[in-house]
């Protein structure tokens, strides 16, 4: 006791503090235990069967008696002579009698014999171990686009996004998150807006059987695709559900640049790997990721025509030269780009893609190029309101369970072809009439509607009510001046025009939606083709 108290004491300066004396409990009586010995082996009589040491290896005491005589007597030779202690408790059952057996035998005391080596829980475990997991920011590998820095300089409040850090809103004084993102989404929507989009999978594709390739990985086609055009594309699992989307630009006969969503940019290019390794070795196709050799940043709206068209050196903006979907490298103000003309947003918009090193520099000439039309750069909660205006789907709708059927995109799983999944698209269970759908919702009195929450039919009266599908994506919307969301609904296409609840009864959240089309802004996308 009075060891532990001055170690105690030691390891408190030591730290720093200045311990107080520690009352010391008195021991009044020493406790004598004399006249008891250790039983280690009950000696049997001549052919009385084995007495057992380590009943996981079958270890009798005859065989440590046996070491002994062949002269394995060092405690880590008896260990592997007999294999005393090496099944699955490491010892914790057996060593202590085979230790005193083999004490015994040499006339010595056990710790005169020694102890085999320790396995854990008995091995002190350290402090650090037990505390391992805080480790805050490094727990995970931490991501940075070659855009952070600006981001964190403009006040952006950042946030994770799988392993990335990307700019949630960029809050000027005084307002909150609602009234950031919808000032940056009304902004994109009447002038121009730019935002960080380096964070896309960026897959290199190249061969002379790349076209092919694609083709089959692809539920649309890609053999025809031109060079200098990009197109959208889907893949599915091989059960037939979606799986992830993106675009694709062909660059040249045989070079492509595949983008994917964030989260699946790693199992993509995994998947690639894997197909062209066993399923088509046949095909000349490499694969590699550029993910992190190239920042990307896309301007969205009205004006961004007339932005880049000032900073662009060597490509016409215009749109006879430079059709939607089209892609052509060139030189921004001096610096190698690569442009394509795709839109996330539903607004006239351009995907400007550049080297890792120039990214900055290119954004920055962007803003200053935007600066007499107000552009702003726009953080993921305005990205995520243009797109659920737009109806475009993301992450929330492709959750696994879903498929292009599902998400009204039936018209990009071709019937002409094979490719993943495309054996599974006429199951029973893909096909059946009931499946969830796509569909729109506004709110009918002005209220917010919960991503998460249970769509039922306002006349149902039971506990619990029974569920017609959920919300999925939800904002409020500047263009339209309501709260908006996206959800999945049995019958969804065949239910527009209906009233339903939106219910997140672990809030006690109720709203009254109409069920809408998906795409609430300009359905015909006549905006991105101006």
């Amino acid at each position: 006791l009075a060891a532990g108290a001055r170690a105690g004491a030691e390891a408190a300066r030591a730290c720093g503090f200045s311990p107080s004396p520690v009352s010391i409990p008195a021991v009044t009586e020493q406790l004598v235990c004399d006249g008891i010995l250790p039983l280690w082996d009950a000696r049997l009589p001549s052919g009385g069967g084995k007495a057992f040491v380590d009943l996981q290896h079958d270890v009798t005491a005859s065989d440590v008696s046996l070491a002994h005589r062949e002269g394995f007597r060092s405690v880590e030779h008896l260990k592997r002579y007999t294999t005393l202690g090496m099944a699955t408790d490491q010892g914790k059952t057996s060593n202590m009698a085979g230790l005193a057996l083999m004490a015994h035998e040499r006339g010595l005391t056990i710790p005169e014999v020694g102890t085999t080596r320790f396995r854990p829980p008995y091995t002190p475990v350290s402090l650090g171990a037990l505390a391992g997991q805080a480790r805050g920011a490094h727990f995970r590998p931490l991501r940075r686009t070659p855009l952070h820095d600006w981001h964190v300089a403009e006040g952006a409040d950042m946030m994770e996004v799988g392993l990335w850090q990307r700019p949630r809103v960029y809050r000027k004084p005084g307002e909150t998150v609602e009234q950031a993102y919808i000032r940056e989404a009304r902004q994109v929507r009447e002038s121009v807006g730019i935002v960080d989009v380096s964070t896309l999978g960026k897959i290199d594709v190249q061969g002379p059987d790349a076209a092919e390739f694609l083709n089959r990985v692809y539920s649309n086609g890609f053999l025809k695709l031109p060079e200098g055009k990009a197109r959208y594309g889907l893949m599915l699992r091989e059960d037939g559900f979606l799986w992830d989307d993106g675009t694709t630009w062909r660059l040249g006969e045989h070079r492509f640049l595949m983008t994917t969503t964030t989260a699946n940019a790693a199992p993509v290019l995994a998947q690639l790997e894997f197909l062209l390794a066993t399923v088509w070795p046949e095909l000349k196709v490499a694969v590699t990721s550029v993910t992190e050799q190239w920042a990307a940043m896309a301007v969205s709206g009205p004006k961004t025509r007339d932005v880049l068209a000032a900073v662009v050196d060597d490509i016409d903006m215009t749109n006879e030269a430079f059709p939607f979907m089209g892609v052509r490298e060139g030189h921004l103000d001096g610096i190698p780009v690569i442009v394509a003309r795709l839109s996330f947003s539903g607004e006239l918009a351009y995907e400007v893609y550049c080297g890792a090193h120039s990214g900055e520099a290119v954004w920055r000439k962007i803003l200053a190029a935007g600066q007499d039309h107000g552009i702003v750069a726009y953080g993921l909660e305005a990205l995520g309101t243009l797109r659920i205006e737009k109806g475009h789907v993301a992450g929330p709708e492709l959750d696994g369970r879903t498929t292009a059927e599902d998400l009204g995109l039936a018209a990009m799983t071709s019937r002409k072809k094979d490719y993943i999944g495309s054996a599974m698209l006429d199951r029973e269970g893909l096909t059946e009439p009931k499946r969830l759908k796509l569909v729109g919702f506004v709110s009918r009195n002005g209220q917010p509607v919960r991503s998460g929450s249970h769509l039922v039919a306002a006349d149902d009266s039971a506990s619990p009510p029974r569920s017609l599908g959920h919300v999925t994506s939800s904002t409020y919307s500047p263009a339209l001046e309501k709260y908006i969301a996206l959800g999945l609904l049995e019958n969804g296409r065949e239910r527009i025009g209906q009233e339903l609840i939106a219910s997140y009864p672990l809030k006690g959240h109720r709203v009254e939606v109409e069920v809408v089309s998906s795409h609430f802004f300009d359905p015909e996308g006549s905006r991105m083709h101006v």
